[in-house]
């Protein structure tokens, strides 16, 4: 945990890490700490050697609790610590052990050594405080690969490392003091601070009213707005006013690149006196320097040296100092100039700074988060704003659904071989056994038959869970020794496919050991188009990512989630890990004028599986009808790449410009048709682009950027086992199983999407929703109330062109807003 200071009552609670020296703490990469713990290899190393030793030793303990408090200069110290091992020597001394993995054939270095040394007397000096009985250190240097363990016994006076203590405690309770008057200083800044523009918007105001509610009594809070309200800067103004005034720590949270920059925009308009650091924090590919993925300082030379350089260079007091907003094309230039990894140079600045901007990945993925975010961590004083939240249901779901491929064991075994020293000759055999594992499995699982063609299936299944983790210990040895290889003959590379899989497996592995009744194990035969790939996986789907979400949402002061879909909200609320005993949910109605919008139901057309191709043409000619009626530009987007292609092969001619997005677009292409659609100098369009992409969510199209959107079916998530098995877990849960598996996430991106048309008062335009079951249940229960007549939703049936046509006549038309 973080030192926890209270300046009122004059305490102060830490762990033992806090008291080591952070210099060497703070490498990089493999070398973090022990080097392979980093890895996940030590925690798996340690827990085996405990066992052992409780098993031969009636006298040992594995960790064990300790704390001391004590009074210093009028503060009340609490350090607390958890030793690995103690057990008592025939002497009768008690010895703390403090078990570290290292690897084979290395020699720790010196900074490396000496902190682990200090760590292990540290938890001898605890114990004695707080047993009066005679206590020594002993470090346990386990070798990665290996049976042995390597016993050091450390010196050291307890007088000497009291008084180191005491000369720490008063360097913290120094740096405490500067923060705690840069910190008032916030406070005043907070009491100054105003909304970022010149007047609310309709529902704006009762946006900030269930923000500051929430935040005043540390609950969570579901808001759910039409998009276009002004959401992020209603929700953000309150958010930091309150982390200002209360000193606390605010983290907004998004799934998209452009939700970030809109949260950029609204907090430099919040800072115009420069009262807080915010940082926008990158994914590590993109701030690599070297284009590496995995880091090492003997592979590295931004990492090589990195505590000694980023001393030296002062590089993150000046960009604090330099900059009120870290954007990560400064932090990356700067730090590469420095010859410092940028990354690390970010992470080092988001532990500084009040603000930080990033994907959901560093707050829920518990393979990347950030540290402060760890279920170590303390989040009492953290803040999070979640946009468009609806999102995080299905990732929550990815962030622990591994799979294990024997197509990629296969290619990492084959590519490994090539390498041709007795290494290679190991990993290539251990990686093509694992794909015959996997192959041999999913075919006995689908009941396929030597010698006749495979075909794509799946089906849920259990695994070879044994034969894994049997594994296991051999994948770890051989993995040390490859990356041992690969240092001494300088041919580390990225993206190679074996450190890939080897990740793949522990991810695999951490899936069956936290695997319940929230999870279902599946075998799957998938279609491929690489030459002499089969296809063969194994799955773990999660299907409630409750527990693990809620474990990080339950300890933070506030989680403010927004989006403008979050109906039913026990269904978010659920299925999201909030606390309903702590949780309010807040619904703001559409503030725009209903008759600048004109909703339409095209029943003429199907688009289910099994009639989507014979409806194909006529789908296209009422687009294309469509798009002739109005004036400006028309977005149809559509439930998947495959039916958009199907469509737009049928598409008449019209008199705009036709766009279609492509599977993998690249940012500048997706720019370049967003500066189309919002120069109109450049011609009207027709954007054909798949729903819950870039062009449907989380993206502005201002002013007169769109007269019309089209939503081509309720774009229901396509059917799988995957959604099956969802299906059958909501029955049980909610029994509503196919709402919520298939209507609820298909009617959510089509509310999405219909939101990019109407931003504000002034603009107006056409919601054209092409397919016969949106006037049908539950469909239609799903659909805006606000888009309703009175009549009901069959008063919505029309032809979109016509509507159109009516709708934009100039009797009708009144200016729309260029802002």
């Amino acid at each position: 945990m973080a030192p926890r200071f209270d300046g009122e009552r004059l305490t102060l609670e830490l762990s033992v890490h806090d008291l080591l020296d952070p210099t060497a703490q703070r490498s990089l990469g493999f070398a973090n700490r022990g080097g392979y713990e980093r890895l996940w290899l030590g925690q798996a190393i340690h827990g085996r050697y405990q066992d052992d030793a409780l098993r031969d030793d009636g006298s040992y303990r594995r960790e064990v609790h300790l704390a001391l408090t004590f009074g210093h200069r009028g503060w009340e110290v609490t350090i607390t610590g958890r030793a690995d091992g103690v057990r008592r020597d025939p002497d009768g001394v008690t010895v703390v052990e403090e078990i570290k993995s290292v690897r084979r054939g290395a020699s720790l270095a010196p900074a490396v050594r000496e902190m682990y040394e200090k760590q292990a007397l540290l938890y001898a000096w605890l114990l004695y405080k707080q047993s009066g009985e005679p206590a020594r250190a002993e470090l346990v240097l386990i070798e990665i690969g290996g049976d042995g363990a390597e016993r050091v016994a450390v010196d050291g006076r307890f007088g000497e490392l009291e008084a180191a203590v005491k000369r720490r405690l008063n360097g913290m309770i120094r740096a405490y003091e500067a923060e705690r008057m840069a910190a008032m200083a916030r406070r005043e800044a907070a009491e100054r601070l105003v909304f970022p523009y010149p007047e609310l918007r309709p529902g704006q105001e009762e946006i900030l009213a269930g923000v500051e509610t929430a935040l005043e009594h540390r609950e969570h809070l579901l808001l759910e707005a039409p998009t276009g309200i002004g959401k992020t800067a209603a929700a953000l103004f309150p958010a930091l006013r309150h982390a200002l005034a209360h000193d606390k720590r605010l983290y907004v949270l998004t799934a998209k690149t452009t939700q970030q920059e809109m949260a950029e925009t609204v907090l430099e308009l919040l800072n115009r006196e420069r009262a807080f650091r915010s940082l926008t924090l990158r994914a590590k590919a993109k701030m690599c320097a070297n284009d590496q993925v995995l880091c090492h300082e003997e592979y590295c030379a931004w990492a090589k040296d990195y505590q000694v350089k980023l001393q030296g260079t002062k590089i993150v007091e000046r960009l604090l100092g330099d900059h009120a907003a870290l954007d990560p094309a400064v932090v990356f230039e700067t730090a590469r100039d420095c010859g410092v990894c940028p990354f690390e140079v970010s992470l080092e600045l988001g532990r500084r700074v009040q603000v930080v901007v990033c994907d959901y990945n560093y707050a829920f993925d518990p393979w990347v988060r950030l540290g402060e975010l760890s279920p170590e961590g303390d989040l009492g004083d953290t803040i999070l704003v979640v946009d468009e939240i609806h999102n995080l249901v299905d990732r929550g779901r990815g962030y622990h659904s591994p799979e294990l491929s024997a197509d990629a064991a296969r290619r990492a075994g084959e590519t490994t071989l090539r390498g041709g020293a007795a290494i290679h000759r190991q990993i290539g055999a251990l990686c093509l056994a694992l794909a015959d594992l996997v192959e041999r499995w999913v075919a006995d699982a689908l009941g396929e038959v030597p010698g006749v063609p495979k075909r794509a299936a799946a089906v849920e299944a259990a695994l070879p869970e044994d034969e894994l983790w049997r594994r296991r210990p051999e994948l770890d040895a051989a993995f040390v020794d490859y990356l041992e290889h690969n240092r001494d003959a300088k041919s580390f590379r990225a993206e190679d496919p074996f450190v890939r899989l080897y990740f793949d497996v522990l991810r695999f592995l951490n899936g069956l050991a936290v695997s319940d009744a929230a999870f279902s194990h599946c075998v799957e035969r998938a279609e491929t188009t690489r030459p002499g790939d089969r296809g063969a996986k194994l799955r773990i789907l999660c299907k409630d990512p409750s527990r693990f979400l809620g474990e990080v949402i339950s300890r933070t002061h506030s989680t403010i989630g927004l989006s403008a879909t979050l109906s039913p909200p026990e269904f978010y609320r659920d299925l999201l890990g909030f606390d309903r005993h702590r949780t309010a949910a807040v619904s703001v109605p559409s503030p725009f004028p209903a008759e600048r919008r004109r909703v339409v139901i095209d029943a003429s057309v199907a688009t289910t599986w099994r009639e989507r191709s014979a409806y194909a043409p006529r789908i296209a000619e009422r687009l294309a009808e469509l798009a002739t009626a109005v004036p400006g530009n028309l977005l149809a987007l559509f439930p998947s790449y495959g039916f958009l292609a199907q469509v737009a092969a049928h598409l008449p001619a019209v008199p705009k410009r036709v766009l279609v997005q492509e599977r993998a677009s690249a940012d500048a292409e997706r720019e370049a048709i967003l500066g189309h659609l919002r120069t109109p100098l450049l011609g009207e369009v027709l954007l054909l682009a798949v729903a819950g992409g870039v062009f449907a969510e989380g993206v502005d199209y201002p002013g007169d950027a769109l007269a019309a959107v089209a939503v081509v079916g309720p774009c229901l998530p396509s059917l799988s086992l995957e959604q099956q098995l969802l299906r059958a877990f909501y029955d049980e849960r909610f029994d509503r199983g196919f709402e919520y598996a298939y209507v609820v996430p298909g009617m959510t991106r089509v509310v999405q999407a219909a939101g990019r048309l109407i931003r504000s008062a002034d603009d107006r335009g056409v919601i054209a929703l092409l397919d016969r079951r949106f006037l049908e249940r539950p469909y239609r229960d799903h659909l805006p109330g606000d888009w309703l007549p009175a009549e009901g939703a069959g008063a919505l049936a029309g032809d979109p062109a016509a509507v159109a046509e009516e709708f934009f006549a100039p009797a009708n038309a009144r200016p729309r807003s260029s802002v």
